[in-house]
């Protein structure tokens, strides 16, 4: 028996590396981003049981095969051939994938709580920050091309992610392509946890109001979750399929916290960092439009973008800063420096840098005024 159990370790011990080896190139964006994956994966199996809902086969089998066919690709392009860029694209792929379905389904899952709508509370808190939706509307009814454009630029929120990841990758901005999936999914989470204990219908929906009627005034997420919505409230829907899955969430706005991560993102590549910029500056407004948001959605979402952003920022700034001062520190002169008094703004003085031409020229000077001081004084005596 003990030499059985030795011959297992032994063969477990063998087989460690090759696993490794087939793993390790998967790890990005990070392990645990994996295992969380795994865990709502779990979730959703038991939830759906409990529920008694099932999910319509053909779309979710074809984006597992997508999931799968785009890992197999991240380990090829790791293992057999090293290409970091295309490495990156189908990693990164296949964990945004990943993530937005096992979150999209626990998502819809969570809608099965039917917590109270909050709709009333929202707008109470709209109009103490002094904010009429309604005329908001109104005003872009009666101005179409300034709301086709705005719509247009609400529509772009899911064109932006395919665009980070190719420009990321392409750029070899490996790791800020990471930072970008991992925030992705913690906002992606928060905002299904937050919208699961504070759902609400939306402001086309509690004020009564047809999108469809006015001035071409396009909307997108308007009235089209009312329906899922209602029959997971009710516990009547029997089947979740891929192709019909919408966001439920209105508070807070995903479409805001996707912009401003978005935006970070792309802000280091040159040129087009101020574009992105702009546009998802046009996709925050075009938030109460086109997306049916109350105002404490959008500052909700701006709230989880920023929260999640910070430390990058303030970690940019210390960077930053502690570049500036090395390069001060090493400067050949001070910021103000008076040679007979020897005052600096700095603490210490930074030694001048001469090459050994200068300073061969300097002792060759040194010598000739010490021969010529010796001269005059055997003339003077």
């Amino acid at each position: 028996m003990r030499l059985q159990h030795v011959d297992q370790l032994r063969a477990l011990a063998s087989t460690t590396p090759r696993i490794r080896a087939v793993l390790s190139p998967l790890a990005a964006p990070h392990p645990a981003l994996w295992a969380f994956v795994a865990a709502v994966a779990v979730i959703d199996a038991v939830w759906l049981r409990i529920a008694g809902i099932a999910l319509a086969p053909l779309g979710f089998t074809l984006l597992a095969a997508l999931t799968l066919a785009l890992l197999l690709a991240a380990v090829f392009w790791s293992r057999a051939t090293s290409h970091p860029t295309l490495r990156a694209m189908a990693l990164s792929s296949a964990c945004l994938i990943s993530v937005t379905g096992s979150v999209g389904v626990l998502h819809y899952l969570s809608a099965t709580l039917a917590f109270p709508l909050v709709d009333p509370m929202i707008v109470h808190v709209e109009s103490v920050l002094g904010f009429d939706w309604r005329a908001h509307t109104a005003y872009l009814e009666g101005h179409p091309h300034l709301s086709r454009v705005l719509a247009l630029s609400y529509h772009s929120s899911g064109p932006q992610i395919a665009l980070v990841v190719i420009v990321l990758a392409s750029t070899r901005r490996i790791a800020r392509l990471w930072a970008f999936v991992r925030l992705f999914s913690v906002a992606l989470a928060c905002v299904v946890v937050l919208s699961a204990v504070l759902p609400a219908v939306g402001p086309y929906a509690f004020y009564a109001v047809d999108p469809s009627t006015p001035n071409e005034l396009e909307t997108i997420g308007a009235l089209w979750h009312l329906e899922p919505l209602i029959h997971l409230r009710s516990s009547t829907m029997q089947v979740i399929a891929l192709s019909e899955m919408r966001g439920l969430a209105t508070f807070p706005s995903f479409h805001v916290s996707l912009a401003l991560i978005t935006a970070w993102a792309l802000a280091s590549v040159r040129y087009l960092g101020l574009a992105i910029l702009a546009l998802n500056m046009a996709v925050i407004v075009a938030t109460l439009s086109a997306g049916g948001h109350y105002l404490p959605d959008v500052l909700g979402g701006a709230t989880i973008g920023l929260m999640l952003l910070m430390p990058r920022i303030a970690a940019w700034h210390i960077r930053t800063y502690a570049a500036f001062t090395r390069a001060y520190a090493n400067s050949r002169t001070d910021f103000i420096y008076i040679p007979r008094a020897r005052f600096s703004l700095m603490t210490r003085r930074p030694e001048r840098v001469t090459s050994p031409h200068t300073r061969s020229s300097h002792g060759a000077g040194l010598a000739r005024y010490s021969t010529e001081i010796s001269e005059a004084k055997q003339i003077q005596s």
